[in-house]
């Protein structure tokens, strides 16, 4: 890791943790803390990915409606949808995303997993869930428990140890 260049990590690599939030300031600020000269039609392009464009264009004041501390005042699936959103804007290379689809609804869920889905092979997404439903775009699948690597492998072939009650060394 030393000879990596941290500018080069903070700019290929994006994490949306649990605990990421939406600050006080416009929909706007938020969105592009970290792609500052993003103008407002890949916002927008973004927000549509995200199925959150018809939300964003109802709003009285749109990309300039103000946002609460945390988010206060909008949906779990709102607020993840557009941190998820902030983070796509920069187009990192590497994705860590932890619970991502936790917060949404299943409609929203298959919206974002879709998304994930054809974000193409130049990127990479590593996931932690409990959710199956993101299974389906992975190839590799590792199974952590008790905070051990119980399983890694292509996906099928792990998921087929699982069916069958296989247990990990």
């Amino acid at each position: 890791m030393g000879l990596i260049d941290p500018n080069d990590l903070r700019r290929d690599v994006a994490l949306l943790g649990q605990g990421a939030r939406l600050f006080h300031g416009t929909l706007r600020e938020n969105l592009t803390l970290g792609a500052p000269d993003a103008t407002d039609a890949a916002i927008m392009d973004m927000l549509r990915r995200m199925s959150l464009v018809d939300f964003v264009e109802r709003l009285p004041d749109g990309l300039d409606h103000l946002v609460q501390e945390g988010g206060l005042g909008l949906s779990g699936g709102q607020k993840q949808g557009l941190l998820m959103a902030r983070i796509l804007l920069r187009d990192p290379n590497v994705l860590l995303l932890d619970e991502p689809t936790a917060a949404f609804d299943e409609v929203s869920e298959a919206a974002m997993i879709e998304m994930l889905g054809r974000l193409g092979p130049e990127k990479s997404v590593i996931v932690a869930t409990h959710r199956p439903a993101i299974l389906r775009i992975v190839d590799r699948l590792i199974v952590v428990s008790n905070g051990r690597i119980a399983m890694d492998g292509p996906k099928d072939k792990v998921l087929a140890q699982l069916r069958g009650g296989e247990a990990a060394a």
